[in-house]
């Protein structure tokens, strides 16, 4: 899971400090805790996919 940090914080587990902006990555779990902490110390971070785009071929005469 992707996070986004919008309040600086030190991580309770590696006491490592997540400034402002920084995006991080975790497992759903720890994501889950995080998120439910009331003081909105990230937002998730929607993973979208890519589109697929195709490349037309013109017949040349």
């Amino acid at each position: 899971m992707k996070l986004k940090v919008i309040s600086e914080f030190f991580d309770k587990y590696t006491d490592e400090l997540y400034s402002i902006g920084k995006e991080i990555e975790v497992d759903e779990k720890r994501g889950k805790e995080i998120l439910s902490n009331p003081l909105s110390l990230v937002e998730k971070i929607e993973e979208t996919k890519p589109k697929r785009t195709s490349i037309r071929k013109t017949a040349t005469k």
